[in-house]
């Protein structure tokens, strides 16, 4: 009776052997692993809210790593957060003579093997005489998805800003004739230079050093190479740094020219029709899910629209900007980040415009010749006299807080041949109130065109 027991332990022992083995060859292939990951695919979120005290226009990255996600997701609420609270300080203290604005926008300096990095460029306007510039860069470990943290980055945090002030000035010195580098304004950025080494970023070139000041002959950032910084970084970020080569990703989204969108054609008979007609708009896109249902909102009740799209989003969702203008509809330039256009000088004001013509012609070969201006706001630095101004015309007052069923009616109740209406294609609930306003537009006899045919 005794051996079938001793048998069974054998067995026992060389079943937890082996599983130990596995185990351990588990371990060791985990600690080997090499530290290099894949790209992300980069894609951009928008939140735009329009209300009377104040104006928000947030543009964000999202990856396939939801660490990374979450963290953004964090800053970006306590940006809100903190502009509301100004905002309704500043309103309390003076009163509020015009809308307050919070605009955000973003870049992606480097994605390497090892690291992700953003930069954030903030503006918070809160009626105070000067605007509230700001930015803030966050660098990413990929392997884990988790924010580096300066005194994680450096071997000694009472030596590394010492360090990087001389490197940063003896770069200066370098890019800049004598003249500018002595100028007046340029010492007084170069005595705050040791304080300001918040925003730092991880690149293949080295070390991107973001700079805070308004000083136009002083560039936004100064880059001291990897060698320069080789001896000041902890080893494992070195060696990762060095690791990622010069080689910088680019994230800009590419056109499939392989798409096919069936094309809608009308009749000679329906395009001299003298029916009533209504020019239906959509702001703000494109965005790929919620523009592809209105686009089949639209099919299915023979409409045509008009899309005025942000060219940062056309950047990076261009196959779907190209379906919008392969089924026939309109497109617009909504100017490249949807700031406050009031506040740009001329020269930004004619970027954010050209820009976004540019891309549009790029991803969908046709040339925007109207504009509806964000927050609707002509500012006084407004001079293209090649787009026609398309004014923001009915939308519902604070649509955003509204069920689509009561959004739908107030948008139709009043509604005249002529009329120009207003959605949103970021809004998801704008493909249930487009159903509801086409029914009973279509109901009432009136034919959906492009504000071009109106």
């Amino acid at each position: 009776m005794r051996r079938p027991i001793l048998y069974i332990a054998i067995l026992g022992l060389l079943l937890l052997t082996a599983c130990s083995f596995i185990a351990s060859a588990d371990e060791s292939a985990d600690s080997s692993e090499s530290t290099a990951q894949p790209s992300y695919e980069v894609t951009m979120e928008t939140e735009i809210v329009e209300y009377e005290e104040y104006h928000i226009t947030i543009h964000y990255p999202q990856t396939s790593n939801n660490k990374i996600n979450q963290t953004i997701i964090d800053y970006v609420n306590q940006r809100k957060a903190a502009f509301k609270k100004e905002s309704y300080q500043s309103i309390q203290e003076h009163g509020k003579a015009k809308s307050h604005e919070l605009h955000i926008d973003f870049e992606v300096p480097h994605q390497g093997s090892s690291f992700f990095v953003v930069r954030f460029e903030e503006t918070m306007d809160v009626g105070e005489p000067e605007l509230i510039h700001d930015q803030t860069v966050m660098n990413f470990g990929k392997k884990n998805g988790k924010l580096i943290q300066l005194d994680q980055l450096f071997k000694n945090d009472r030596d590394y800003v010492e360090h990087l002030t001389k490197l940063t000035k003896e770069k200066l010195r370098d890019d800049l004739s004598e003249e500018a580098y002595y100028h007046t304004e340029v010492q007084e950025v170069l005595k705050a230079v040791s304080t300001n080494y918040e925003n730092i970023a991880l690149t293949g070139n080295g070390l991107e050093i973001y700079l805070n000041h308004a000083v136009a002959t002083l560039p936004e950032k100064v880059v001291i190479s990897q060698r320069s910084i080789k001896d000041l970084l902890n080893d494992s970020y070195s060696e990762a740094l060095m690791s990622e080569g010069i080689k910088q990703v680019s994230h800009k989204q590419h056109v499939d020219s392989s798409q096919e969108t069936k094309k809608i054609e009308k009749s000679e008979e329906e395009s001299n029709s003298e029916s009533k007609r209504i020019a239906l708009t959509f702001d703000d896109g494109p965005h790929p899910k919620v523009t592809p249902n209105v686009l089949k909102i639209l099919e299915k009740y023979e409409a045509k629209a008009t899309f005025f799209m942000i060219g940062k989003r056309v950047q990076y969702f261009s196959e779907t900007a190209k379906m919008v203008a392969d089924q026939g509809h309109e497109i617009g330039n909504h100017t490249w980040d949807h700031p406050r256009l009031t506040r740009l000088s001329a020269e930004e004001v004619d970027n954010q415009i050209d820009r976004t013509q540019e891309i549009i012609k790029e991803v969908t070969g046709v040339q925007p010749r109207m504009i509806r201006l964000p927050f609707g706001e002509v500012p006084s630095q407004f001079s293209s006299t090649q787009l026609k101004i398309i004014p923001l015309d009915a939308h519902g007052e604070n649509w955003q807080e509204k069920e689509p069923e009561q959004l739908a009616q107030e948008l139709i109740e009043n509604v005249e041949s002529g009329d120009t209406l207003l959605l949103h294609d970021l809004q998801s609930t704008s493909v249930e109130v487009l159903e509801l306003v086409l029914h009973e537009l279509n109901n009432k006899g009136y034919k959906i065109v492009k504000v071009s045919e109106l």
